[in-house]
This record gives C-alpha cells, sequence and structure tokens, in this order.
C-alpha cells in the first residue's frame, strides 16, 4: 500500500501534503491534551508495532502481496488522533530510511495509511460497539470489523489515486507516472485486501482487543470515566479464539481465491509463477528463522518469567520479526511498486513478443508490461535507491546475497527500525508538547 516515488504527478503529491497537514496540526494538539505522561510510552509501543506489522508482506489473489497496518488497533486503544501520529511517524521512518513508500508520496501514504484508515476503521468499530461495556466481547467483533473497513477503504484510495494518474498526466498516449488507470488499480487494490490484508488486519486486532480485555483491562478503560464500584475485571474470552477464526478465514479465502486465480494449478496458485522460487533459498530463510527462534523466544520466555502477562504479546511480537522475511520469499511484489526496466530492456522485449516471442515481455516488471512502455517521469525522483537501509536491508546484505544472509539483514533492519520508532515517537511527543502552549489557566481559579 505504500505508494513509491515517481508513481503520482507532483500535483497529486502537493494536495496530499496540503490535506495531511492539518490533520498532523490537531493530531499533535489532541494527543498533547489527552495523552499524558504515562501513555506515552503506549503510543512509542504502537508506532514500533504498526512499523513491524507493515514489514510483513503476505501473497494474495493477483499476483501481489499486500500488509497489514494496524491503524485501527492504536485508534481503539489510544484515539484516533493519537493513531496518525503514530502510524505517520512509522511511515516517514520508512521512507526516510528504508525506502519503503516515496518521499514525494509521504504526504499522500500518511492520509490513507495514517488517517483515512484509522478514522474509518474506529468510525465502523464505533458503530458496531454502539454503548457496549468496553470489555464486552461485542467490542471485539467490532474492532475486527472496523479493521476490516479501514485498511479496505485506505486500499481503494490508493486504486483511485494511482488509477488516475494515467487519464490526467500522460505525454503522446504513453503514461507520465502509474501507468494503471482506475478499471486495473482499483479491482487490484481492492481484492488484494478484501480477500487477503482486511482479514489479517481483522485478526490481529481482534486478538489485541481480546488480549487487553483479559490481561490489561486498565488500558482499554484508561479514557473512560471511572466509578469506585466499577468493575475492571477482565473478561473470560480467549484472545486466540476470533483470531484464530479470523486468521482460518483469510487462509481460506486467500487460498481459494489464488487458485481461481491461478485456474486451478497450484504451480500458478494466486497467478504467480512459483516455479521461479528456489528451493535453495526458500529451506535457507525457513532455517535461519527457525534457529534464531529456537535461541531468541525461549530466552524471552525465562526473561519475562517475572512479567507473565507480558510474554504472549512480546513473544507474539518479536517472532513475528523474526519470521517477516518468509514473505520475501513469493515471487512477484506489491501491486504499484515495481521498479521500472529500462527503456532498451522494455523495446527489446514489446519487439521479441512482436516478432512472436513473448518470454522477455512476460519478465518484464507490471509497470511496464501494463502499457508496454516505460512511464516519462517515473524515475524522476529514485531516493529510495540509496536510503539507508534500503528494502530494509543493512548495507552489507544485498539482493544478490544467499537468502540466509538477506534474512538475517531483513531481521536486524527490522528491530533497528522499531529502536527508531520509539525514539522518535518520543521526541516527536515532547515535540509537540513544546510547540502547542498549555492552555492559560482559569482566571476563576487563578
Amino acid at each position: 500500500m505504500h505508494v513509491p516515488d515517481g508513481y503520482l504527478s507532483p500535483a497529486t503529491c502537493a494536495v496530499g501534503y496540503a490535506v495531511v497537514v492539518p490533520f498532523w496540526a490537531i493530531a499533535v494538539a489532541r494527543v498533547k491534551k489527552f495523552v499524558g505522561g504515562r501513555t506515552v510510552p503506549l503510543l512509542a509501543i504502537f508506532a514500533a508495532f504498526t512499523f513491524a506489522i507493515m514489514m510483513f508482506n503476505v501473497p494474495v489473489p493477483g499476483g501481489t502481496t499486500a500488509h497489514g497496518v494496524g491503524g485501527t488497533l492504536t485508534a481503539i486503544v489510544l484515539g484516533p488522533w493519537a493513531a496518525v501520529i503514530s502510524t505517520s511517524v512509522a511511515l516517514i521512518l520508512q521512507a526516510l530510511f528504508f525506502g519503503d513508500g516515496g518521499i514525494t508520496a509521504i504526504g499522500i501514504n500518511c492520509f490513507n495509511m495514517g488517517v483515512l484508515l484509522p478514522m474509518s476503521g474506529y468510525f465502523g468499530y464505533k458503530l458496531i460497539a454502539g454503548r457496549t461495556d468496553m470489555l464486552s466481547q461485542r467490542r471485539v467483533v467490532a474492532a475486527a470489523v472496523g479493521a476490516y473497513i479501514g485498511i479496505t477503504v485506505a486500499a481503494v484510495a490508493v486504486g483511485l489515486q494511482l488509477g488516475i494518474q494515467p487519464h490526467f498526466w500522460s505525454t503522446n498516449g504513453i503514461p507520465d507516472y502509474s501507468p494503471y488507470d482506475i478499471s486495473t488499480a482499483v479491482p487490484a487494490m481492492l481484492v488484494s485486501h478484501l480477500l487477503g490484508a482486511s482479514f489479517v488486519e481483522a485478526a490481529i486486532t481482534a486478538l489485541a482487543i481480546a488480549y487487553l480485555q483479559r490481561s490489561y483491562p486498565e488500558i482499554l478503560l484508561r479514557r473512560q470515566t471511572r466509578t469506585p464500584d466499577m468493575d475492571i475485571t477482565g473478561t473470560g474470552m480467549n484472545p486466540w479464539i476470533p483470531a484464530g477464526g479470523l486468521a482460518a478465514i483469510a487462509v481460506l479465502a486467500v487460498f481459494v481465491g489464488g487458485l481461481i486465480k491461478g485456474g486451478g494449478g497450484i504451480g500458478e496458485w494466486a497467478g504467480l509463477d512459483w516455479s521461479t522460487v528456489d528451493k535453495g533459498d526458500f529451506g535457507a530463510t525457513i532455517l535461519v528463522s527457525a534457529l534464531v527462534s529456537v535461541v531468541v523466544l525461549p530466552a524471552l520466555f525465562y526473561g519475562l518469567r517475572s512479567r507473565r502477562a507480558w510474554r504472549a504479546p512480546v513473544m507474539l511480537f518479536v517472532g513475528m520479526l523474526i519470521w517477516v522475511p518468509i514473505g520475501l520469499i513469493a515471487p512477484g511484489g506489491a501491486f504499484g511498486e515495481d521498479a521500472t526496466a529500462s527503456p532498451e530492456a522494455v523495446s527489446a522485449a514489446v519487439a521479441a513478443k512482436q516478432a512472436g516471442d513473448s518470454t522477455l515481455f512476460d519478465a518484464l516488471p507490471d509497470v511496464n508490461q501494463e502499457c508496454s512502455c516505460v512511464p516519462n517521469n517515473i524515475e524522476d525522483v529514485t531516493y529510495a535507491n540509496s536510503a539507508i537501509l534500503t528494502g530494509y536491508q543493512p548495507p552489507w546484505a544485498g539482493d544478490n546475497d544467499p537468502a540466509w544472509k538477506q534474512n538475517i539483514g531483513y531481521q536486524i533492519a527490522g528491530f533497528a527500525g522499531i529502536g527508531m520508532v520509539v525514539v522518535i515517537a518520543f521526541a516527536f511527543f515532547r515535540l509537540g508538547k513544546w510547540l502547542v502552549p498549555a492552555a492559560p489557566p482559569d482566571w476563576r481559579s487563578a
């Protein structure tokens, strides 16, 4: 869902910044007012969680990949304005340090995932939850549905933004930026989320809310006025029940949709060519993650013996990061995030296809196949290629290195990114307190 540089016109990017900046300003003021010192760590934790979950890409029907965001979860726990800040912090960090999402598209990405997603997700959650008790099971269902709605709405927005580009910005019939029109971009984004990422987002949100209800109800009740006789005993609902059910639905939907897209063949499942996956790379990636898990997870289990309630979320969080590189095994990439081939390579592939050999053309990135061209201005900004940890890899790990080395590099970059998110979230909050002055004292009590 991260829109890269070159896919949106400067005018579109400018509108993105113009729209999102007021939301940032309001969010800083609201968070300063409602998020106290004791909850600042929660803001940092949720920003780090958002960063981590966006690293995990899963293959979905349509020959593409998608990921969750976690924005609705943050909105439910800390409020929608806090979600604007935490998600935006993660997105800005990803763009500047990891080249994930364009620097010209930061405004658009932050609006889609940092404003539209949590706001629409939170609205859906409140609509379904109504006035029920914060610790009721209905809240878990409402959180799952809200999360599903939020990320789906954001996906449609991305599809529309990409889809209008060739209609408004083309030269001599060749797109200047994204070549995908609305009839291609919107269904691609919608289907990949309706049958994939949206279920993952719903499952993670339901799991987190049910867990907080059971183990840390005070976190969910922190924004609610309490009375001395209020019962804050957590619900007995097992958090794995809603998460497991939604995950099972997601797996079934993705698998069946993938079979349909691949014409019933496992080798072409989800419209992807799985024959291109090297078995040695697959095994090496699995082995590295398994070895790291064997060492790190038991150490965490023992180290958190005095913090039993934190064992499950911490181990789940760290385990997710350890196994994140599995998403790199799948062929293909996220829709609308392909790097273009060179004009010479595209010209040669088109000529070969016209001569009856489509091998070279089929190997081109989708962005080139869509228009049989290289969009005119798609490489105007190439910052992502020189980011500090490009593609979530340290400088010593590259695309041509063995899979195990890329796996380790991906994990290191992920943990480094989480550390940076936490530090920046704290700094952002302190900056907000300095920029937005406190309300003057009431003259009646001065």
